[in-house]
């Protein structure tokens, strides 16, 4: 079991090394993580909402939405092994995710967006379904608040 830190730690060296590739097994301990425990930023969505909980609920239902839309469109980029259209797709993710707080969903992308640079779009495949995975796990979240 990997614990916060080593997924912290995953996080942090695609941010600080953007050349760096991540290893099939470095792959295979994020997605068997049952969530990345960088979790999700409810303060910082809150103060992006002006501190308004029903505006703060719709921006994360729209973040959802358009997340939605781009996991889609990386997938199929993913099929027309298109290297730079998924890089540019994790890129516009990545941002989306830091604005809103979520954390998970912007590791992934990060490490997304390091696969396609790096030319490794066998590892895109995994990136897709974890990104897809905490998409799912943060609309559960939301439908309980």
């Amino acid at each position: 079991m990997i614990d916060q830190s080593a997924s912290t730690r995953f996080f942090w060296l695609g941010l600080l090394l953007p050349d760096f590739c991540l290893s099939s097994q470095a792959i295979a301990m994020l997605k068997s993580l049952s969530s990345i425990q960088l979790g999700f930023d409810w303060q910082r969505l809150n103060q992006l909402a002006g501190e308004d909980p029903d505006f703060a609920t719709e921006l994360l239902a729209m973040f959802l939405q358009d997340a939605e839309e781009s996991l889609a469109r990386l997938d199929r980029a993913i099929e027309q092994r298109s290297l730079q259209a998924v890089e540019d797709l994790a890129h516009t993710l990545k941002g989306a995710s830091a604005n809103v707080g979520a954390g998970a969903i912007l590791a992934v992308a990060t490490q997304l967006e390091d696969t396609a640079r790096c030319g490794e779009i066998g590892k895109a495949r995994a990136l897709l379904g974890l990104l897809g995975e905490h998409c799912e796990a943060l609309r559960a979240e939301l439908a309980l608040s």
